[in-house]
């Protein structure tokens, strides 16, 4: 198979020689048309269709499957949603030439789906989507794989051909099984470990709503990190970059008939290990393993007497405004520091939802003691119940916590602890990654 780079390259070389022979070397626009028409002709020459792999701005990852016919039609599937999953949509694309050799899907396709700015639609930001592309260049091809860089966004999108077999795979559902599977999975055993030669258990985490995988151990004070972006395929997740520890290296994690998971390193599988215990405190896996706890109506084990007490008084006190407390979510952001604290409420009478929002930077010691601090002052629904919501308030902005396991019956949950008033703590769910 051609590589391209050739192309290029002798585009560049022959457009800095005036005196070259146009009937040897051919015109600048000859010669990137005859380009496109190879690229156009790799994509059509693929008779089991391509794999897509395609990893937004906003993060995560998305698989796509695509046939190319020579009418300049493109048949997708996408692991999207359900229905992507198993409906094929066509759609057009073609070829172009902007500063670079380019591939448009040029009419509106499951690429498009992730770009659209309704963040009702895959929960993008407003106006922009998942900062994700339609439109790529074409940066290489080696073998069976094309690397393609968005024209917008930057989004890098693989293309690898895909076997008889995949091509198969992919038109009787199996991405839709496959990630059913994988989420079930998880649900059933939150806490897994490769072990390796030295010894170490090396926690290995999905974070399923981010659509990330990590790898992570302890090294003397700190945490050693490795996390990616995911996309399903038929066999369990391809990563966006490969995962190294030590001597064992991998780009996917396999799910296999037997329900278990695996990775394939130097020829060797290495299963992961389900534990019924966490690996590593739960301060540690914020923003890995989970960004998010959401503390519900309804009690849940690990809520002191001072808590429900305050809970019960905020939802009297809301009654009075006519809505009554819902559910409290947390949502921390390790990066930036903070934490958004979400009161959601709901109307007497036509039961529709109302949110208040308050918004912290929190610090955190090495021991995972957080102390959060206010950095902007409420507006709207959260200014008009900032006095009824005093009796929780008052706790997170004037003291510090901590945030442990808890486990239950049901499962483990989220504790956070206060620590100057140990007396008020309560518990939350995690999100789909436990």
């Amino acid at each position: 198979m051609k590589n391209f780079f050739i192309y290029i390259a002798a585009l560049i070389a022959a457009s800095c020689k005036q005196d070259d022979d146009p009937l040897l070397m051919g015109r600048p626009e000859e010669r990137m048309e005859q380009i496109l028409k190879d690229y156009r002709q790799q994509l059509v020459d693929a008779p089991s269709g391509w794999k897509g792999y395609l990893f937004p701005g906003s993060g995560g990852g998305y698989s796509f499957y695509m046939t190319f016919s020579n009418e300049g039609r493109v048949t997708m599937l996408a692991d999207i949603n359900a229905d992507c999953q198993v409906k094929p949509f066509e759609s057009s694309f073609r070829m172009e030439a902007v500063q670079r050799p380019s591939l448009f899907f040029d009419t509106y396709s499951y690429l498009h789906i992730l770009s659209d700015p309704d963040p009702d639609t895959v929960g993008g930001a407003q106006g922009h989507g998942m900062n994700s592309d339609f439109e790529f260049a074409f940066e290489s091809t080696q073998g069976d794989t094309i690397r393609l860089k968005g024209n917008q966004h930057g989004s890098p999108l693989l293309l690898i051909k895909a076997t008889a077999a995949e091509s198969e795979a992919l038109r009787r559902g199996d991405l839709y099984l496959l990630q059913k599977g994988v989420v079930g999975y998880k649900d059933k055993n939150p806490f897994t470990y490769l072990q390796s030669r030295d010894g170490k258990r090396i926690n290995t985490g999905f974070n399923l709503d981010e659509k990330t995988f990590s790898l992570s151990f302890k090294q003397a004070d700190s945490l050693n990190i490795q996390t990616t972006p995911f996309a399903y395929t038929t066999n369990g997740i391809f990563l966006q970059k490969a995962i190294t520890y030590k001597d064992v290296t991998f780009r996917e994690v396999f799910y296999d008939a037997s329900q278990k998971l695996y990775v394939m390193a130097g020829g060797e599988r290495i299963n992961l290990v389900p534990s019924a215990d966490p690996i590593l405190p739960l301060h540690l896996v914020l923003g890995i393993d989970f960004t998010t706890v959401s503390v519900p109506f309804d009690p849940l084990p690990g809520w002191s007497p001072l808590y429900t007490n305050a809970r019960w008084t905020i939802h009297n006190s809301l009654l009075t405004k006519g809505v009554g407390l819902s559910n409290i979510e947390l949502a921390f952001n390790p990066q930036n520091k903070t934490l958004t604290l979400d009161v959601f409420m709901r109307a007497v009478g036509d039961g529709g939802y109302y949110l208040g929002r308050y918004q912290y930077a929190y610090t955190k010691s090495a021991d995972g003691v957080f102390k959060f601090t206010r950095y902007e002052e409420p507006t709207g629904n959260a200014k008009f119940i900032e006095e009824d919501m005093a009796p929780f308030l008052y706790y997170f902005n004037s003291s510090r916590f901590r945030m442990e396991y808890l486990k239950t019956d049901n499962g483990f949950v989220a504790q956070l602890k206060c620590v100057e008033s140990p007396s008020f703590y309560f518990s939350g769910n995690f999100g789909s990654a436990f």
